[in-house]
């Protein structure tokens, strides 16, 4: 009987678990609930193209090692600054990693673009036209820089490449011996980019070019001989690239730029000195000198935001100007019997300027200008005792560049400025009665770091 009964209980569970399991089918299913991927936001990764203008600064010089026909080795130095403009194209890849809170970014880029650096020399004392154009210029890099989110800075290197046209013409017979060619050499450089969003970013960067010698040149009119024996470069760019890829549509974090604001500026500069005049044979010409030096400072200014969008304000500088160069003229040279050269030697410099900037939130992208003075001493060396002249000349300046968050309220900045300073006092050689004067003209390409007095703190992370 117990065994029945225990027979009947198991039968019983059995038919309670079939049906709360029937039951259980006819439920609807439950959906299945993953965790959804991360937005990405703010990552450099993928292919970019882009477009960029700017201004070129040329440091040619040529030379004459044998000194033909007088055997007196001479040089004729080149001065020359234009416009640059053209394309880009490359491709970034951003790491997981970095240092100081920053992750690391790795890229390679290629441009090729109009290059117009020119600038003809009618030389002093002498019937020698010269000349070192530059028509295009084409870079290969890699890059490698530092990113917070939306702001990259970056280091970047490789070769280059341009075409040149050098020339030797006679001024009586206008004979002109000539060679046109691409050279090749290397290029480095550093810059600072800033996403605008929607995949666009806008850049600035300064690059140092240099380039394999040129062809001797000999004219039979005058039986002198030219080689461009220097080809540096110098040149700033700003441009605007767009992005391809996931990343790049992040919002971007707003700012406060108003108010009061200290840093410091350090980077190159470059003389364009032009010295004009009558030589002894009352012929007009010319005598180069385009030395460059670094430059260091301290600033201060005000911004007010006048928009969301827009930023104007003051800026003072005061820096170190450390350019001291020595151009020998071709055939009077500064040991010969009949020496001619000069010396610029720069102490300091000062500007106050106005800027107007468009605000992304995290950068600014800004134009300046306003007035400058520079410290700079003059030598004539002729057959007297050398003459000299220490004087601040005062003139203009205009630029601009971007400026972006660090973290809190520091931020970083990347410009360009150009100083027209005037032309110094008439220097007179007592013996021979030449004399001339010099035409100051200076590219600086300076980075900054800023702290601003604002009392609400800029966003450094994003």
């Amino acid at each position: 009987m117990r065994s029945k009964f225990t027979a009947l209980l198991l039968v019983s569970a059995a038919a309670i678990v079939s049906a709360q399991s029937a039951s259980a089918a006819d439920l609807p299913m439950k959906p299945m609930y993953t965790k959804a991927p991360p937005i990405v936001a703010w990552d450099w990764t993928g292919p970019y193209v882009g477009a960029y203008v700017g201004v070129g600064v040329s440091r040619s010089r040529s030379h004459d090692p044998a000194g033909l026909p007088t055997t007196t080795a001479g040089d004729i130095e080149h001065t020359g600054y234009g416009f640059t403009g053209g394309g880009t194209l490359g491709y970034n890849y951003q790491l997981n990693w970095g240092i100081l809170g920053q992750k690391l970014v790795l890229g390679v880029e290629g441009d090729i673009g109009y290059f117009d650096v020119s600038n003809q020399v009618t030389d002093w004392n002498d019937v020698v036209i010269a000349n070192s154009k530059a028509s295009w210029l084409a870079t290969a890099r890699a890059r490698a820089g530092l990113t917070d989110g939306p702001n990259l800075t970056y280091v970047t290197g490789g070769f280059a490449a341009a075409h040149i046209k050098d020339l030797n013409r006679d001024v009586p017979s206008g004979l002109e011996i000539s060679s046109s060619k691409t050279e090749t050499g290397y290029v480095f450089g550093t810059g600072v980019e800033t996403m605008l969003g929607g995949g666009w970013s806008a850049k600035t960067e300064s690059l140092y070019v240099n380039l394999e010698s040129g062809d001797l040149l000999y004219n039979p009119a005058n039986a002198t001989q030219l080689k461009a024996d220097r080809r540096e470069y110098y040149t700033q760019r700003f441009g605007l690239n767009y992005q391809f890829g996931a990343g790049k549509n992040g919002p971007l974090p707003q700012a406060n730029w108003s108010g009061l604001y200290v840093g410091g500026v350090f980077g190159g500069a470059v003389g364009s000195v032009r010295g004009t005049g009558i030589d002894a044979n009352t012929n007009a010409g010319e005598l180069g000198n385009n030395g460059s030096g670094f430059t260091a400072g301290g600033q201060v200014g005000w911004n007010w935001m006048i928009a969301p969008k827009w930023v104007v304000g003051v800026e003072g500088d005061v820096s170190y100007l450390g350019i001291d160069h020595m151009s020998s003229n071709f055939f009077n040279g500064v040991n010969t019997a009949n020496p001619a050269g000069l010396i610029v030697d720069t102490s300091w410099m000062a500007t106050a300027r106005g800027r107007i900037a468009y605000n992304t939130g995290p950068a600014l992208l800004y134009a300046t200008g306003g007035g400058a003075w520079v410290n700079t001493k003059n030598t004539l060396i002729g057959l007297s005792p050398a003459t000299s002249s220490t004087k601040t000349l005062s003139g203009w300046t205009v630029g601009g560049g971007i400026e972006t968050v660090l973290w809190g309220n520091w931020s970083t900045k990347t410009e360009y400025l150009y100083v027209d300073a005037g032309k110094g006092d008439t220097l007179v050689d007592g013996v021979s009665g030449f004399a001339l004067a010099a035409d100051h003209k200076f590219h600086l390409f300076r980075s900054g770091i800023v702290y601003r007095f604002n009392g609400s703190p800029l966003a450094g992370k994003f």
